[in-house]
């Protein structure tokens, strides 16, 4: 059985200020940090809730998230704002996984 838990998604703010860069479009940005409370749970699973109600998570409004789109349908070159991108997770499997 495989199991993963602790999954934490990083740098993405970066990783949309940097795909701006190069038409210096920053002033369209419309992605914000959150509380749950504030619309956080409309972005985020009910399971990744943190206990601490003061939590920030950072949610992909609509203009970044139809560049990001955009940017990766465009190609290689263009997408390369993906490599800013970490995913951690804690995987635990059998030994001949």
């Amino acid at each position: 059985m495989i199991k993963l838990e602790r999954t934490s998604v990083m740098n993405l703010e970066n990783a949309i200020r940097g795909a701006r860069n190069p038409m210096n479009s920053w002033g369209r940005m419309d992605s914000e940090f959150k509380t749950w409370d504030e619309g956080a749970k409309y972005i985020y699973p009910e399971f990744l809730k943190s206990d601490n109600p003061e939590e920030k998570y950072f949610c992909l409004g609509e203009n970044d998230l139809g560049l990001a789109v955009r940017l990766r349908k465009a190609g290689s070159d263009h997408r390369k704002y993906i490599r800013q991108i970490f995913v951690s997770v804690d995987i635990t499997a059998p030994l001949y996984w």
